[in-house]
Formats: C-alpha cells, sequence, structure tokens
C-alpha cells in the first residue's frame, strides 16, 4: 500500500488470504477501511490438513485435486506444486495465530462470509468470529463450500 501511495484499503480476503486480512485489521486499524473474509474461522484449526500433503494426495490417487492444484496455483507454484502444498499445509497449520482480544480489537466494518459445507469453517465458527468483532456482520451462503465466491461453486 505504501507503494502505490495508498493510506487505506478496503480489504478482501480468501482463505490463508483472509488471515491475512485480519492480521491487516489488527495490526494496522488506521489503514483498513473495511474488512471482508471468505473461507476463515479466525483461529489457527489443521483438521483435515494431512490430505492436502503432496504425500497423502499421491497415495491415495487424488488426481482430480491434484489437478486442480495445479491448475489453480500455477504461477504461486512455478512448476513445484509439491512444495507449494507442502507450504500451504504449514501455513494451514500455524495460522491465524490470533487472540480473541486481538481480533476483538477490529473497529472497522467487517463481513465473514463461508459456504454452508465448508468444512473448515462453517455457521458455528463464523457466528462466533463474528461475534468477537463489533458491530461485524456474518454471511453463510447456502450451498457453498470453502470457496462460495467461484463459479464452481454456485456463488450467490
Amino acid at each position: 500500500m505504501d507503494a502505490l501511495n495508498i493510506s487505506k484499503a478496503h480489504i478482501i480476503g480468501y482463505s490463508l488470504g483472509a488471515n491475512v486480512g485480519l492480521y491487516c485489521a489488527v495490526d494496522h486499524p488506521e489503514r483498513i477501511a473495511t474488512l471482508t473474509t471468505i473461507g476463515t474461522a479466525g483461529f489457527a484449526d489443521p483438521t483435515g490438513v494431512e490430505k492436502f500433503e503432496p504425500e497423502w494426495l499421491l497415495e491415495h490417487g487424488k488426481q482430480d485435486i491434484i489437478n486442480q492444484m495445479v491448475e489453480r496455483h500455477e504461477e504461486a507454484h512455478r512448476g513445484n506444486w509439491q512444495e507449494h502444498m507442502r507450504l500451504v499445509a504449514k501455513d494451514w497449520r500455524l495460522y491465524p495465530q490470533l487472540k480473541e482480544v486481538q481480533l476483538s480489537s477490529i473497529r472497522c466494518p467487517s463481513l465473514f462470509i463461508t459456504g454452508e459445507h465448508d468444512p473448515f469453517v462453517g455457521e458455528e465458527r463464523i457466528k462466533y468470529l463474528s461475534s468477537l468483532v463489533e458491530g461485524s456482520r456474518y454471511l453463510v451462503v447456502q450451498g457453498g463450500s470453502h470457496r462460495p465466491h467461484m463459479l464452481r461453486e454456485h456463488p450467490v
């Protein structure tokens, strides 16, 4: 933002990017006009991460998921999807490391979004996150999964 001479911005983040948005709102509140997160519960939860490790995917013949990751994240992995997936899994295990008191310090208008069938977030967790951030709202996209904003997920 500094390099582009942007003093304040509307932040929209998805999954691990949503965690970045939470950190921005906590650590630089004066720079965040609004915050919208998609697919984060606000707390680290490594449940299911092992099923995204490259070794597990290969061992269990999950070529469809591998193909999705290769296609979707080509720019990020630059031909080494396995290393990319290891890094994603590591981040998934570790972040966000924000405490309730930190999340409660968020003061910008905030919207937290999850899909009805998101195995990583879901309605109960998104309600809890929203309860910590004064004045925030949450949205559960009916029929949506972890990517309720993507065309394949039939977004609202």
